[in-house]
């Protein structure tokens, strides 16, 4: 165990028959595998005392228990993706009306057609175009007042609003991996199960690199929830121990005429 240290790089070429991982304290450590769990950090937008409401009326995510929260409730949630939509319905079942808030001018180069349908046809959801929140206000029980802005007219505006969930999406802690040969997606997402050994496809939580594996919240394609990500850490270990397990290829050797 080592709390807290940094990741600051990771050499695959095993030169020496073993990954090389540094740390920012000078360590350099030696693997037969690696297991990437490094998680992914939610975008923050630019809002006046964001950091003061977090987890006190600002939220990143819609679970039941955020549902029954904001029950028969006037809510706000920004965001133009698909999370961002599947949130909108899935609230607009508990909220009284979802003010859904988009810096640009609509939904389609952002969301697929059926959400935007969905949310189309949703009465209590009503997409606000050219929208961002500019300031929060409240008291330390949590967020009570939201300020936001028109971004053609510059009008301000605000109202009594007691819940904000947040999609504007996440970066993922990968920026040590560069260099290292593990396949990452086009937003930086750690890429696994692409590749096939011998003809027989590999773990589903294998990278492009042999014997380097990926889990939870940094992995391309995963839920980004705490019960997916513990899933996938108990996953990992059969991964790992058919890896470390597997027999290595026979050296095939020639005669020389």
């Amino acid at each position: 165990m080592m709390i807290p240290v940094e990741a600051r790089s990771l050499d695959c070429s095993k030169s020496d028959g073993a990954f090389g991982l540094a740390t920012e304290c000078g360590h350099f450590l030696k693997a037969k595998s690696i297991v990437v769990a490094s998680g992914a950090r939610y975008r923050r937008p630019a809002i006046a005392n964001l950091d003061r409401f977090e987890g006190r009326g600002v939220w990143y995510w819609a679970s039941p228990i955020e549902g029954r929260l904001c029950a028969q409730q006037d809510i706000i949630l920004v965001g133009g993706g698909n999370s961002a939509g599947q949130a909108a319905v899935f609230l607009s079942g508990h909220a009284k009306r979802v003010r859904m808030m988009i810096r640009s001018g609509g939904l389609a180069d952002s969301m697929s057609r059926y959400l935007i349908d969905r949310i189309m046809a949703t009465p209590n959801i009503e997409l606000m175009i050219h929208t961002e929140i500019v300031r929060l206000e409240g008291s330390d029980g949590g967020l009570s007042r939201v300020h936001w802005r028109n971004r053609k007219t510059n009008i301000e505006t605000a109202h009594e609003v007691s819940n904000v969930f947040l999609f504007v999406g996440a970066d993922p802690a990968t920026g040590w991996l560069k260099g290292c040969g593990v396949e990452l997606d086009r937003t930086g997402f750690v890429v696994t199960g692409a590749q096939c050994e011998d003809g027989q496809p590999v773990s589903g939580l294998e990278t492009s690199v042999p014997g380097v594996f990926a889990v939870g919240d940094v992995r391309a394609g995963s839920v980004k929830r705490v019960g997916g990500a513990i899933g996938e850490g108990a996953q990992v270990v059969a991964a790992l121990h058919g890896f470390l397990g597997a027999k290595p290829a026979p050296v095939v050797q020639t005669a020389e005429s």
